[in-house]
């Protein structure tokens, strides 16, 4: 029997080699498969690529004069993006990528717009891994020197350190599916958008500032201007925020520290936390689910609303509050010229207002 068991085995063998390699190439081909698509046409049309492992390497440099941009664009399929100061009056946009297939196109407007679109490409990689950062976009601009700039990625980060747009400029970046870091500065106003990353901004000043993450966590820190943060299901982080704050998150935790201006934030299942210097402005906090706490400047002469329907309420100037009979609401006047309102609401958490 052994014998037989054998001589079948000798017979399956070159099936089993077969099969081996066959698996294996699969497992090879599934596993280590790196795809990259830009655009929002699909596939059709794209150039595809092959490769056995490397590394990105610099395959293009444009160069476009800053008296022919006022307006800079970039929309990239799945590249990451970082941005540096540059100078000699000159924007240069250097293409890292594992081919020459994809390469950018320019297209010049009559109003100073100038378009830069990454090509459509597919890379597969076999057998093998890419090394150093990957496919990446690095963007020099001269510091304050645009009116409008502009970038968007699919799937890939953007990062920016720089002060590249005028102080009554536009900046913008958008990310579907990567993170967002915004530092050091200034303009009219700014839009940040991640769909599913994280954002984070930091040392930016501004009329308008606009943080929408659609799942990920947003930090904002060292803001001067009117702050508007939003995610669906991740958590807001503030410090040092200067102006109007306005942050909404479905179901994460809100937490600022380090106020001066107003503030309105709002939870569905989270925690409200408010660290006030200084409450110039409305107040307004909210928790579907959670709790709700406010310090503040003892200084501060404010009138009082609070209401919880299955908490409690404590504050450092109960004497000025009347409540109700469950002590699930409570209403007051804080100081001689209370000229602002200071409003805290929770559905199945407690509310505690204190002084710093």
């Amino acid at each position: 029997m052994m014998e037989r068991m054998g001589g079948k085995m000798k017979n399956n063998m070159p099936a089993f080699i077969a099969a081996a390699l066959a698996v294996l190439f699969c497992m090879g081909f599934i596993c280590v498969m790196s795809v990259k698509v830009g655009g929002q046409e699909g596939y059709s049309g794209m150039p595809l690529t092959f490769s056995f492992g490397g590394k990105a390497k610099l395959r293009n440099t444009i160069e476009i004069p800053l008296q022919r941009a006022d307006k800079l664009k970039l929309e990239y399929g799945s590249k990451n993006i970082k941005v540096y100061p540059g100078g000699d009056d000159v924007i240069t946009v250097k293409e890292y990528l594992y081919s020459k297939k994809g390469l950018a196109e320019v297209v010049y407007g009559s109003d100073g717009e100038v378009v830069i679109r990454g090509g459509r490409s597919r890379n597969f990689i076999l057998f093998g891994f890419w090394a150093g950062e990957g496919e990446r976009i690095e963007v020099y601009v001269p510091e304050r020197s645009l009116a409008e700039f502009s970038i968007e990625t699919k799937s890939g980060n953007i990062t920016s350190e720089t002060d590249c747009t005028r102080e009554d400029g536009t900046f913008s970046a958008q990310a579907g599916s990567g993170n967002i870091r915004l530092c050091g500065a200034g303009a009219k106003e700014f839009l940040l958008e991640a769909g599913s990353g994280n954002i984070r901004a930091e040392a930016l000043s501004g009329e308008n500032i606009s943080i929408n993450a659609g799942s990920g966590n947003v930090h904002a820190e060292e803001i001067t201007g009117s702050l508007t943060m939003e995610t669906g299901s991740g958590n807001i982080d503030g410090k040092e925020l200067r102006g109007g704050v306005n942050a909404d998150s479905g179901s994460g935790n809100i937490k600022i520290d380090g106020l001066t201006g107003s503030v309105k934030a709002e939870v569905g299942s989270g925690n409200v936390t408010v660290k006030a210097k200084e409450v110039s402005g409305g107040v307004s906090l909210s928790a579907g689910s959670g709790n709700v706490r406010l310090e503040m400047p003892e200084e501060t002469e404010f009138h009082f609303i609070g209401d919880t329907r299955s908490g409690n309420i404590s504050t450092d100037f109960d004497d000025a509050l009347s409540y109700d009979k469950k002590g699930k609401s409570a209403r007051g006047d804080v100081g001689q010229n209370p000229d602002i309102e200071i409003w805290a609401e929770t559905g199945s958490g407690s509310i505690n207002i204190v002084y710093r």
